[in-house]
């Protein structure tokens, strides 16, 4: 017994480093007991009874908040009243569903409540798992709520800013006498995840266990992205019983006014979890749109055809005749990105346009990987600036972070541009309120070139073109999740340059990681 979640794995009297369940899987014992100790969490958390709401209220707030998206998707309302009534709850989708809309929606009913009942409103505390994914939230969330239809009460309160999940667990961490951590509790009322696919075992765990007192905890993603870098694939595995049993986003939603009058109605995971399932970024029935999904059920005739499709010219295959030819399309195509930046008149204009387009690769090195297409990209640029290249320090380069600088209030992940000033070549970056700072070269932290990167290092992103390069040789790094996540980063225009083999490979293999923690938390 492990937290109070059974197993039939061999215990020992003495600590031992690695421990083997009667599945014949081994775990390090820190894994092990992370996981079921984030089991517990969850299930503790989900069989907790549903919170009060005054649902004339939110029902009427939710029919004014809540756009109509077609008759026959009501998951936005279904997503709403589930992050409203239950201690967690789980809202997946692909890009641009609307799940980060959804979470400042609810802040907004949440708030009205609040003011409605005469008490403050509400702490909510926005987290994501990296610096770049933070900014693009506390972006989206500002946005929303700016746009939707509330009072100058509701907005002024709304005054909300996300962060990294490091931050708020590690940042505040407590010590006793000894010099010890101690465990770490969150105070806020909502806390919200975004990206959740993207966190390990270890951190949700920390995270769960510093939620212990959070009214409502909502974790956003999509299943069908990569998992994180670390241990585990929480989120697919959270889901995993949903999916099994059919019970997505089609599914009938729980009636949660009816419930409110039955104290002993029995919950479980499968009411936490809502898929949205309409697509703002682009159509479900438009060529990026059709073939995530046909990539994503792991269909890899149906993802040829469409990229064979001359009436689909938004996606195309690109065969790789050689290294130099692919290479020369990716110079001609990243040209048009720096004329684009060039020609706007403002450092902010500059930085958003840095958008329209992107290399992402399936690795760092190899003659097509990150490494080697920034090298000779950036030198194609920098030579046509006629700046020395070697400098690292030119006009018109894009830079990503790739270390956490909290002094600088940069983060990896985070991209910025250099560009003239009156006092010379300043790095700009987003300042998170709309506005761009610049930093000199002493005061940045460790960054490369951004105009090629990794599929990884994209995950949170979007662009109007992307150039996903796979290569001509077979890669057990390229798998279903990989090519998923690289196709959804574009909005309008995706070039998969890659022969048939490796394409077809890349979605016939899916990323398989068996943890248990799906049959922990599906059991029964």
């Amino acid at each position: 017994m492990v937290g109070g979640v059974s197993s039939n794995a061999r215990e020992r009297s003495d600590p031992r480093p690695l421990v083997l369940d009667d599945k014949g899987r081994l775990y390090l014992r820190r894994a092990y007991e992370s996981q079921h100790g984030l089991a517990n969490f969850i299930l503790a958390r989900v069989r907790r009874p549903d919170l009060a709401v005054d649902w004339t209220l939110a029902d009427a707030g939710i029919e004014r908040l809540v756009e109509d998206v077609g008759s026959e998707d009501d998951s936005p309302k279904v997503a709403l009243r589930t992050a409203l009534a239950r201690p967690l709850a789980i809202v997946t989708g692909g890009p641009g569903t609307g799940k980060t809309t959804m979470v400042a929606r609810l802040t907004a009913l949440l708030i009205e409540q609040a003011i409605e009942q005469g008490v403050a409103p509400p702490r909510v505390r926005l987290l994501a798992p990296t610096g770049k994914a933070a900014a693009a939230m506390t972006s989206s969330f500002t946005r929303q709520r700016e746009s939707l239809d509330l009072s100058d009460e509701v907005r002024a309160a709304m005054n909300v800013g996300a962060e990294t999940v490091h931050r708020a667990l590690f940042q505040q961490t407590r010590r006793d006498a000894f010099g010890r951590p101690t465990p770490l509790s969150l105070s806020e009322d909502v806390v919200v995840v975004d990206e959740a696919s993207m966190v390990d075992l270890e951190l949700m765990t920390r995270l769960f266990s510093a939620c212990e007192s959070v009214d409502r905890v909502i974790l956003l993603g999509d299943p069908a992205q990569l998992a994180s870098v670390d241990s585990g694939a929480v989120l697919s595995e959270l889901c995993w019983g949903r999916d099994r049993q059919g019970l997505g986003g089609a599914r009938q939603a729980p009636d949660f006014r009816a419930r409110a009058k039955d104290v002993d109605t029995s919950t479980g995971l499968e009411d936490s979890i809502v898929t949205l399932r309409t697509s703002h970024r682009f159509s479900e029935g438009g060529g990026i749109g059709r073939l995530a999904e046909a990539i994503r059920v792991g269909d890899a005739d149906a993802v040829l055809a469409l990229l064979e499709d001359s009436s689909r010219p938004e996606v195309e295959r690109c065969e790789v005749d050689s290294i130099d030819a692919v290479r020369g399309r990716l110079i001609e195509a990243s040209r048009e990105i720096h004329r684009e930046i060039e020609i706007a008149d403002t450092p902010e204009a500059k930085l958003d346009r840095m958008g329209l387009y992107r290399v992402l690769c399936a690795h760092r090195r190899g003659p097509l990987g990150v490494e080697a297409l920034c090298a000779i990209l950036d030198e194609t640029a920098a030579a046509e600036r006629h700046t020395t290249r070697g400098t690292g320090w030119w006009l018109g380069r894009m830079l990503l972070v790739t270390q956490n600088a909290p002094d600088q209030d940069l983060w990896n992940g985070d991209v910025g541009l250099i560009e003239d000033t009156p006092s010379g070549l300043r790095a700009f970056f987003p300042d998170g309120r709309g506005g761009v700072r610049a930093l000199s070269a002493g005061r940045l932290p460790i960054h490369e070139s951004a105009i090629a990167m990794s599929v990884h290092k994209s995950q949170g992103s979007e662009f109007d073109v992307v150039d996903l390069v796979l290569g001509d040789r077979v890669s057990r790094l390229m798998t279903r999740e990989l090519l998923y996540t690289g196709v959804t980063r574009a909005r309008t225009r995706l070039r998969i340059h890659a022969t048939e083999a490796v394409l077809r490979d890349a979605v016939e293999r899916p990323v398989s990681r068996d943890s248990g923690l799906a049959e922990l938390l599906w059991a029964g």
